[in-house]
């Protein structure tokens, strides 16, 4: 039996329904600039609804117009890439020094650190500690990117 595609990749319908759901307008002025309806397009993205999913083209647009990046990182994941957010990391890159950039990316490991070692204080990590670990390890990546841009400067 084939397994349906919004149940296996749940996490990604629901980064797609946010970031549909976050655009000017909601889901139904995002299906009017894809050229949908707005009904096909919520269903489509819904993961708890048995409609098809949208098309891999319809997905890349929800991704692009809405700026989702959820989306984005959970396929990543899918093959076992860590993304990057580089705006983010060039915008503060032109911002700081070096000093506080170092200082910066000091203080996101020793989050890190932190949440991890009181996270295994009882033998083992729970999923809000997991969920805690892999944002500290997202913000240290981030950060760690945007000191990399301001020393090679």
């Amino acid at each position: 039996m084939k397994q349906n595609i919004k149940n296996t990749h749940r996490a990604l319908f629901l980064a797609l329904q946010a970031g549909a759901k976050r655009y000017p307008g909601g889901i139904k002025a995002l299906a009017e600039v894809i050229e949908l309806n707005g009904s096909t397009l919520a269903n489509g993205i819904n993961p708890d609804h048995d409609c098809p999913p949208p098309t891999f083209a319809t997905i890349i647009e929800i991704i692009s117009l809405a700026q989702c990046k959820e989306a984005v990182f959970y396929i990543n994941q899918l093959v076992g890439c860590v993304p990057v957010d580089v705006e983010i990391a060039n915008r503060e890159a032109e911002e700081r020094t070096k000093t506080v950039a170092v200082l910066s990316v000091m203080a996101k490991a020793s989050d890190v650190i932190a949440h991890g070692s009181e996270a295994l204080k009882d033998g083992r990590i729970d999923a809000s500690e997991c969920q805690q670990i892999l944002q500290d390890l997202q913000n240290l990546l981030e950060e760690s990117t945007s000191t990399h841009s301001i020393l090679r400067k």
